[in-house]
């Protein structure tokens, strides 16, 4: 099936959300996915750091299966706010969107699909008994602290901002001390860290994957460098509803296959290559059995 975007802007009271609703080819109502990204992201997942391209590799491999997605600009990826706001904020926007795409008289059942610290936000509105699925991709299953911590054992300084490259090495220290520091400071709520991090670090999914009642995909790269796979054992565990849990091989956090050893190195590289098409084809295929059988 071909998809027809069209602009849709979501209301919410002085930071309306804007995004783009795909809907696939033929009557309506269409099973629908409300699709959310990681970090200061815009509707395709786009960061400054690199162009992800998970919005509309996403949107095309839904529509392809029939199913409708809502995808939007991260609150504040754009401008000065992003530093105040945090997790709050940023389901309360998650919860919005999905209110107002299941509003729509030609949208049928919803589901969730989120990436890393998307994926908290999906797994939370997992919760709600609107919500028919959820697709968790590299989705944390410990502590933010514990995620943060560990995932910084393969930064090196060139993974930090200049001026804390330049701090290091004045004072002869290594990328772990400084996020060790960071840590700390966003423990004790520094404001002078963004609000986003200090709420992450104190941040525990256990209470709201204990409440999850909508069935889960949950999928990670056995290469992830950001998540550690074996979070998806605890998923499985926490979770009450039916879970998949499923850790894909070869994939890295940027959705990305890489045959070598991983390394954050390959980043670059990996973002001029495509979003694996198995692994859009894999949530496609599971998000048509949840949502939509007789399209299956």
């Amino acid at each position: 099936m071909r998809e027809a975007e069209m602009e849709i802007e979501i209301e919410r009271g002085s930071a309306p959300l804007a995004g783009t609703l795909a809907l696939p080819d033929g009557e309506g109502p269409h099973p629908a996915a409300l699709l959310l990204w990681a970090g200061r992201a815009d509707r395709e997942g786009d960061v400054r750091a690199g162009a992800l391209g998970l919005g509309r590799a996403m949107a095309e491999g839904l529509a392809a299966r029939g199913i409708a997605s809502y995808r939007y600009d991260r609150c504040g990826h754009a401008d000065a706010r992003w530093r105040d706001l945090g997790f709050t904020e940023h389901r309360a926007a998650a919860t919005a969107a999905l209110t107002a795409l299941g509003a729509r008289p030609d949208i049928g059942p919803v589901g969730v699909v989120g990436h890393s610290d998307g994926a908290l936000h999906a797994m939370g509105l997992a919760a709600r008994p609107d919500v028919a699925a959820a697709v968790l991709l590299a989705c944390p299953a410990r502590s933010g602290k514990q995620v943060y911590l560990d995932s910084a054992r393969h930064w090196t300084t060139a993974d930090l901002p200049r001026r804390n490259r330049l701090w290091l090495r004045l004072r002869g220290r290594s990328a772990q001390d400084q996020v060790q520091r960071t840590v700390a400071r966003a423990e004790a709520d520094d404001p002078r860290l963004p609000r986003l991090l200090r709420d992450f670090v104190r941040y525990d999914p256990a209470a709201e994957l204990v409440e999850v009642r909508a069935p889960v995909l949950a999928l990670t790269g056995a290469k992830d460098l950001t998540v550690d796979p074996a979070d998806l054992d605890r998923i499985a565990e926490l979770v009450p509803g039916p879970v998949v849990a499923r850790r894909v091989p070869d994939l890295t956090h940027l959705l990305r296959r890489d045959p070598g050893d991983p390394s954050r190195e390959d980043y670059r590289r990996q973002l001029a290559e495509p979003v694996d098409p198995g692994l859009v084809a894999e949530v496609a295929d599971w998000l048509c059995q949840q949502l939509a059988p007789a399209v299956a």
